[in-house]
């Protein structure tokens, strides 16, 4: 299926490097390899660090310089990444140009140092929407998403049993690598726990204090964890519409889930879903 932010990447890669970051698991990779030629994992114009091999030549430096463009994925997990994609940059562009893909860590690590100013456009993934599934999208469209969400693996297996143990996996993987590496969280147990409260809060006025009540915190413990899960991709927040005074008296945000079939109602899961959809576009 073709992603809706595609034909702007193309574009943007006539003029720079394209960093695409998002979500674990949105799909960044699968979108990144369908500029390759081959549109497959073993064209070798494609490096990942997660692969040994590909990870002794990024050590290295020893890039492919004989492709027009080099997929370089999870490239930021190498702590000179910055340097090394700057040099060849600059060395081999326009006849070679980098398509940079990664997760939170990825929007961490570009703002580390000015580097790459002026070298780059940055693109975020998000889950899929209606237009995407469907030029002419049916309410048989809208309720597969509702049902098993905007995160592609699941959508196309579209069973619930497997749904249940990708969103377990997802999000044990943000908090075991992703928080765990980029907080400074002493007691990760307590994120977690207000993490599984939060579907009981969603689409609600979020009450930090209450929240803070809840869990026996302070309330700056609260609006730090959930900054974080907002870094991480886990959730997002509306602010209340109008004008400053209006949002004067109503300061309470609304929260929400980039993965909506993490709510436990239909209700709360549709206005999620919207909401997502929503911020896409804007």
């Amino acid at each position: 299926m073709d992603r809706s932010i595609s034909k702007q990447i193309k574009e943007d890669l006539k003029e720079k490097m394209v960093f695409i970051g998002g979500p674990r698991q949105v799909g960044k990779t699968t979108l990144a390899i369908n500029f390759l030629p081959s549109k497959s994992k073993s064209d070798p114009a494609y490096l990942t660090w997660d692969q040994k091999s590909d990870r002794l030549l990024i050590q290295k430096e020893q890039l492919p310089a004989i492709y027009s463009l080099i997929v370089l994925d999870e490239i930021h997990k190498y702590r000179s990444w910055r340097n090394l994609v700057k040099g060849y940059f600059d060395r081999y562009f326009p006849k070679v140009n980098y398509l940079i893909t990664g997760s939170a860590r990825l929007d961490v690590y570009r703002h580390g140092g000015d580097s790459l100013h002026g070298r780059y456009y940055y693109h975020r993934l998000h889950p899929l929407s209606l237009k995407e599934l469907n030029n002419n999208p049916t309410s048989a469209d809208l309720a597969h998403l509702f049902k098993y969400g905007g995160f592609p693996e699941p959508f196309l297996k579209a069973t619930e049993r497997f749904l249940a143990r990708w969103r377990r996996s997802r999000i044990e993987s943000v908090f075991q690598e992703d928080i765990r590496e980029l907080e400074s969280v002493k007691d990760l147990s307590r994120l977690e726990l207000l993490f599984e409260t939060l579907p009981d809060r969603l689409c609600s006025p979020l009450s930090l204090n209450a929240i803070a009540k809840d869990l026996e915190v302070s309330r700056d413990s609260v609006a730090l964890w959930i900054e974080i899960f907002d870094r991480m991709y886990l959730t997002f927040r509306i602010s209340p519409y109008g004008g400053p005074k209006i949002r004067a008296v109503k300061k309470e945000q609304k929260l929400y889930f980039w993965d909506w079939t993490i709510a436990n109602k239909d209700g709360p899961r549709f206005e999620n879903l919207v909401a997502l959809q929503l911020l896409k576009y804007c």
